[in-house]
């Protein structure tokens, strides 16, 4: 069940799923795959064990979600909820929630006032060494999971919780999990004066015939530098349609990188006869293969298509030209 997750020298994983405000009518075991899948496709890919955890091991049912999964797979876990006592100062123990020594994962429920930097829940976990550490499930200022530390100082969980796929559009769920990542300038466009050529065939809707694209990037700095976009039948040696310009990239390492394309058509056979756009701005997001030669672009954010592209296209993979 864990054999995905390559936990540091630690006590504990954890990962912070969202918020859940308890409305499935089919209960919450039933309808959390389904669930995940809608709000963070991505994490479920990655990590499939956390839809397999059963109802004996999901302790609550409306909160702030976290997964929580011991290294030691016979630790002893136990989970409570808390309030803090003014007088005391400290956590007192209102309800115990879950005892087990098993060191199965669990979901757990917790900041069920919906303040997630508010902790209400105390964890427990003690390895077969007798080590023991006290976590409070929480987000800090950052909107990142709270770590649990030593009195030295020492991290004793490791935070699996995938924050840059929470705003990926779920198209790119799959890549992303399959080792796909943002570009980079100097990968999009190398290191070369001749830049770097992606290309693509496809069916040209309007004339029913298939085309060859070359997109290539020419690098000026980590931040752009010019583009050119060629598209020839395949029948056919002749250009036609050139498209040239500007590119400028965001570069999001682990998410989709996002480039901005500026190009005007300035030559080919459909030059001055076309009744199409002649000039297009548009930001795209695009990544990368894990081999580095495949090209991810998806589609437009204000859903400019490219010459390759179609309204229906939400992605499409263009490959590395050689030389």
């Amino acid at each position: 069940m864990r054999d995905r997750i390559d936990f540091p020298t630690t006590m504990f994983g954890a990962a912070y799923l969202g918020y859940v405000g308890g409305l499935f009518d089919e209960g919450f075991e039933a309808a959390f795959p389904a669930w995940l899948q809608e709000t963070n496709e991505a994490m479920l890919l990655e990590y499939p064990f956390i839809a397999e955890i059963n109802d004996e091991h999901i302790i609550g049912s409306a909160g702030h979600l976290y997964c929580i999964v011991p290294v030691d797979e016979n630790a002893t876990v136990a989970i409570n909820r808390v309030q803090w006592n003014e007088k005391t100062q400290t956590n007192e123990v209102i309800e115990v929630l879950y005892r087990s020594e098993s060191g199965e994962p669990v979901l757990l429920f917790a900041n069920l006032d919906g303040i997630a930097h508010k902790a209400d829940t105390q964890v427990f976990i003690t390895d077969n060494s007798g080590n023991t550490c006290e976590w409070y499930p929480s987000l800090d200022a950052t909107s990142h999971l709270a770590p649990c530390t030593s009195e030295a100082g020492d991290y004793l969980s490791f935070d699996f919780t995938e924050y840059a796929w929470y705003d990926v559009p779920s198209e790119f769920a799959g890549w992303l999990s399959d080792g796909w990542t943002g570009m980079t300038a100097l990968g999009l466009a190398g290191s070369q004066s001749t830049g770097m050529g992606w290309i693509t065939e496809t069916m040209v809707e309007e004339t029913g015939r298939y085309a060859y694209f070359s997109l290539r990037f020419y690098l000026e700095d980590e931040t752009g530098g010019t583009v050119d976009l060629e598209r020839t039948y395949e029948d056919s040696d002749d250009i036609e349609e050139m498209w040239s310009g500007f590119w400028a990239i965001q570069t999001i390492p682990d998410g989709p990188s996002y480039v901005t394309l500026s190009l005007s058509l300035v030559g080919g056979n459909s030059y001055g006869v076309t009744d199409g756009p002649v000039y297009l701005c548009e930001k795209y997001p695009l990544l990368i293969s894990p081999s580095g030669t495949e090209l991810l672009v998806g589609a437009g954010e204000s859903g400019i298509c490219l010459p390759f592209m179609s309204q229906s296209t939400t992605a499409c993979v263009l490959t590395q030209a050689a030389g």
